[in-house]
């Protein structure tokens, strides 16, 4: 199934699954590469290589991953996108193992079994991601979209739009007499679907959570849930597709499903566990950039070099945070207030430090500390949070759990410093909060690596979602529906979307 509530949550299963896979084929292209070079399968040899076929084997899946070649939609730009990301995986692994010889020669790779291994590991990987981009294009489903007032004609209209590459939406049906205001094909009322659901062979029937309650709809909805169609929400279907929920679409229903579908037991006994380890880790591994980072305080701005405020954890529970300073000291004499492009309450220096997160290490004293997560949502000052609570619908339910060093909403987002940017990042954290998990984490923690690298998160990525919840924003005027509606005929696609 394309949408759904069980597919959300087995979208990460499915790319650790293909993440495994690939960390499979480098172990056997590298094993078959030591076979074919020596005759057998030389032990000496293999222990040799074993570090640095490990460290390529988990770097290939994290680019492939951060290439977008695992998501269900496939990286934006098509095939190209597909070649290019492969490319800078197998260059990347081919820099690790040249590395590793450089820094141990005997773990070297021989000309000939990097030779053997890199072919054979070309040839595994390009099956594997053509079988996945066919896997892709064979998602098609036969999608109707129930429409009893304006603002579901215009999601009709936008799905159509937006998501008619990746699923084949055949119109809409309507209930309470409801009159269409655009050409979006109408395939007739609810009633006249139950009947002829098999015949045209629906597969998908979207809803709002409101019709699955409403009497009229409910006992039809029900009827066909019965014969094999699935019913859901646009709400879980925007989660499937863009990994956010509008907050448009959030309900109190909505919010209860999430509280009772996150893994429990793991926010209460592993996260916290792994919290400790990591943290410990890498105040470790960090503390050169640590270093390196209060020198860069040091030498441009006299003051402290830690930088200490009141942030709201969980259940809006007040702790010192710390941070490398980045600002002058007097930056907030006036009150608090965000950090916007070209600041000048950053000192020379600072605009470095925030870039690449140099400034974030010190938090992870708070991680050991217990008063944040290694992945949560962004801890706010408390005067922050009570404007965003009045401003903001549901903004309090990022407070049922503990803030994080980085979260779906920092790797998913750039870095926002108005209303509006907040209740985009809230949409980010409240999928988080619904589907944190072992999986989810570690892949925010990839992302994160990526952000770090590449100095920020880029806006053209939300392009898509972008447009469909402003879509559902303007929905909700009083100006007649517009858009290009749905293409009944629509043509399947020939490569594979973004």
């Amino acid at each position: 199934m394309l949408f759904g509530v069980s597919k959300t949550s087995r979208h990460w299963l499915a790319i650790a699954i293909h993440f495994c896979v690939d960390m499979a084929i480098v172990w056997m292209s590298f094993l078959f590469g030591i076979y074919v070079r020596f005759g057998y399968l030389d032990l000496n040899k293999l222990s040799a290589y074993l570090s640095g076929i490990a460290i390529a084997s988990f770097v290939l899946p994290s680019l492939l991953y951060v290439g977008g070649l695992y998501s269900a939609r496939g990286p934006e730009g098509g095939v190209l996108s597909h070649i290019r990301a492969l490319g800078v995986g197998l260059l990347g692994i081919l820099l690790v193992v040249l590395a590793m010889g450089s820094l141990d020669f005997s773990a070297r790779l021989g000309r000939g079994v990097l030779v053997i291994g890199l072919s054979a590991l070309i040839v595994a990987v390009t099956i594997h991601h053509l079988f996945l981009s066919k896997q892709r294009n064979h998602r098609w489903q036969t999608v109707l979209c129930l429409v009893s007032g304006r603002e579901d004609e215009t999601a009709a209209a936008l799905l159509g739009e937006l998501w008619g590459r990746h699923c084949k939406i055949l119109g809409i049906v309507t209930g309470r007499a409801y009159q269409p205001l655009s050409k979006v094909p109408v395939m007739g009322t609810i009633e006249e679907m139950v009947a002829s659901a098999k015949e045209i062979k629906i597969s998908v029937v979207l809803v709002r959570d409101r019709h699955l309650a409403d009497p009229e709809f409910g006992p039809l909805l029900r009827q066909m849930r019965y014969e094999g169609v699935d019913i859901v929400s646009l709400a879980d279907a925007c989660e499937e597709a863009y990994q956010a929920v509008p907050l448009e679409l959030v309900t109190e229903s909505w919010l209860f499903r999430a509280s009772t579908q996150s893994g429990l037991f793991y926010v209460k006994k592993f996260k916290r566990m792994f919290d400790v380890l990591a943290s410990l880790f890498f105040l470790v591994v960090l503390s050169p950039l640590l270093l390196v980072g209060m020198a860069i305080v040091k030498l441009n701005s006299p003051g402290p070099i830690f930088f200490r405020q009141k942030r709201s954890g969980r259940l809006g529970n007040q702790f010192v945070i710390y941070k490398l300073r980045t600002m002058h000291v007097d930056s907030e004499r006036d009150g608090a207030k965000w950090c916007t492009a070209g600041d000048s309450r950053i000192f020379p220096g600072g605009n470095f430090l925030r870039k690449f997160r140099f400034d974030e290490i010190p938090q992870l004293i708070n991680v050991l500390r217990g008063e944040m997560s290694f992945v949560g949502p962004r801890p706010e000052q408390p005067e922050f949070v009570t404007r965003l609570t009045e401003e903001i619908p549901r903004y309090p339910e990022r407070l049922l759990i503990q803030p994080g060093l980085t979260g779906w909403a920092q790797v998913r987002y750039p870095y926002g410093a108005t209303v509006d940017d907040a209740r985009r990042k809230l949409e980010f954290d409240l999928y988080y909060m619904k589907h944190m998990s072992v999986l989810l984490d570690f892949f925010i923690l990839i992302e994160t690596v990526k952000i770090i690298l590449l100095g920020g998160v880029k806006r053209t990525g939300l392009r898509d979602y972008s447009r469909f919840r402003e879509g559902l924003t303007l929905g909700q005027d009083d100006a007649p529906v517009t858009g290009p509606g749905i293409n009944q005929d629509r043509p399947e696609p020939e490569a594979v979307g973004k």
